[in-house]
């Protein structure tokens, strides 16, 4: 951009900033704008990924309640006592 001193020289001006009336809109918005487009397309590729069935699927779908209660006494979630109390209702059912 050249700029006319009161001298009348003219001035070259060399930087991030001309002169021009965009002074920072950039320098900010770009960024933020760059960050909400890299989320939205982790977003739409995990969708996508999730609706053909390639998805994060929890383990515990298939399950019954009788395995439920194995994982949690295999965890130690509960302990020999409550187990068989549990294990017991279940199986009368």
């Amino acid at each position: 951009m050249m700029l006319t001193c009161p001298t009348g020289s003219r001035v070259m001006m060399y930087g991030w900033w001309d002169g021009s009336p965009a002074h920072w809109y950039g320098m900010i918005f770009g960024p933020i704008m760059m960050i909400v487009f890299v989320v939205l397309t982790v977003l739409i590729i995990a969708w996508a990924l999730r609706a053909s069935g390639l998805g994060w699927q929890s383990s515990q779908q298939g399950s019954t309640p009788l395995d439920t209660l194995k994982h949690r006494f295999a965890r130690g979630e509960i302990d020999r006592a409550e187990y068989e109390d549990r294990r017991k209702l279940l199986s009368d059912s």
